[in-house]
């Protein structure tokens, strides 16, 4: 008596452990295997094949044909059978079903209909997979067929049931996650504004601290170029204020701010400052970073004429690239070193590149065979909704 105790023990033991794993290999169902077999549908007939096994292991011993088996000694062949069995009705019921669930009219249905379709197929397919099974197990002939049909459309609305109850909880899973994606990236758009702002919040105040000493000191000895400033200024506000809510601005726009500023330093040092620009008209319309010129530009006025009080000659060039566009600023001043350490204005063109054209630009800097600047843009942008 003991020692049949002891070996219900440990069968009662193998079949909570076979539904234990079972359970897992369901609950994890889409990503077993992922990083050993690559082709999908072969991963998953695999899955699909060990969750029977686990779930023949768990459910064999309750049947009363184990029972009989058991007592006459043919244990190995009654689980050999079932596993036989098991794996066939698995790998046709799920091949079906996968091959149903593919069709695009499935595909762009609506949930509860999807659901009811596959369900339907999980179902015929378990009640028909029943009648070789029974045949083959009772050595070529039916037995007790209306049960075992029976018996397979309850383990069709199990199995129905439960492939509908991991897709509602997936599908759930998949909108909590599809909010929290769309929550971030509105805070990491509300973060990239927010920093933007605080460039140009910054920008702004810089332009008009230099144009008002400009404007005072010329006040005192030349009231029309006081005069002539101060309309430039309010363009080169006008400009800031009407894109106030843009992170954008077209390349047309951009030389243009840029040129009203040095409008304003020209007529301040009149003969000391010559410009020139030169602009691929095809390129007027594509987008670009807000004030991604005018610290160049003024970099160029400060660390030239400023600076050494010489004649100051500008070049502004832009022209497509083989992957973008190029815009290139240079001018007659000093040198850059060899060590360059960019001030705020340039940094801010870093800044803002890298919030709206991440890992798409290059910044040079180069002495030879003339000082300039080039920024090339990879990513050509053209009549896009701004930020």
């Amino acid at each position: 008596m003991e020692f049949k105790f002891h070996h219900l023990a440990i069968l009662i033991l193998f079949c909570t452990l076979m539904l234990v794993v079972g359970l897992y290999l369901l609950a994890n169902f889409n990503s077993l295997f992922k990083r050993y077999i690559k082709n999908e549908l072969i991963r998953k007939n695999f899955v699909v094949w060990l969750i029977a096994i686990c779930f023949i292991l768990s459910i064999s011993p309750t049947s009363p044909e184990f029972s009989r088996m058991a007592m006459a000694g043919k244990v190995m062949r009654y689980y050999f059978i079932q596993l036989v069995a098991a794996t066939g009705m698995a790998l046709f019921v799920f091949n079906i079903t996968w091959y149903v669930s593919e069709l695009k009219w499935v595909q762009f249905a609506s949930f509860r209909k999807k659901m009811a379709v596959i369900m339907t197929t999980i179902i015929l397919c378990t009640m028909l997979a029943g009648i070789p099974v029974n045949y083959f197990a009772n050595k070529g002939n039916f037995n007790k067929l209306e049960f075992t049909l029976l018996f397979n459309f309850y383990l069709g609305c199990m199995t129905g049931l439960i492939y509908v109850t991991m897709s509602y909880v997936d599908l759930e899973r998949q909108k909590k996650l599809n909010e929290k994606e769309l929550e971030v990236s509105r805070l990491q758009a509300l973060k990239t504004k927010a920093e933007l702002d605080a460039l140009h919040s910054k920008i702004n105040p810089h332009f008009l601290y230099n144009a008002l000493n400009s404007i005072a000191d010329l006040s005192i000895t030349d009231g029309k170029k006081a005069r002539k400033m101060t309309i430039a200024l309010a363009d080169l506000f006008r400009y800031s204020i009407n894109y106030s809510n843009h992170n954008y601005s077209t390349i047309k726009d951009e030389v243009a701010m840029a040129e009203v500023y040095l409008q304003i330093e020209k007529v301040r040092f009149e003969d000391q400052l010559n410009y020139s620009i030169s602009i691929d008209d095809s390129l007027n319309h594509f987008l670009v970073p807000r004030f991604v010129l005018q610290p160049v530009v003024e970099n160029a006025v400060k660390h030239g004429l400023k600076a050494t009080g010489k004649m100051t000659e500008i070049k502004i060039k832009i022209q497509r690239g083989s992957d973008g566009l190029v815009m290139i600023i240079g001018d007659n001043g000093p040198l850059f070193p060899d060590e360059l350490t960019p001030g705020y204005g340039v940094k801010s063109i870093y800044d803002k590149l890298d919030l709206l054209f991440p890992g798409n630009y290059e910044i040079h800097f180069s002495n030879q065979p003339c000082k300039q600047v080039t920024i090339h843009i990879h990513k050509l942008m053209k009549d896009e909704p701004v930020v």
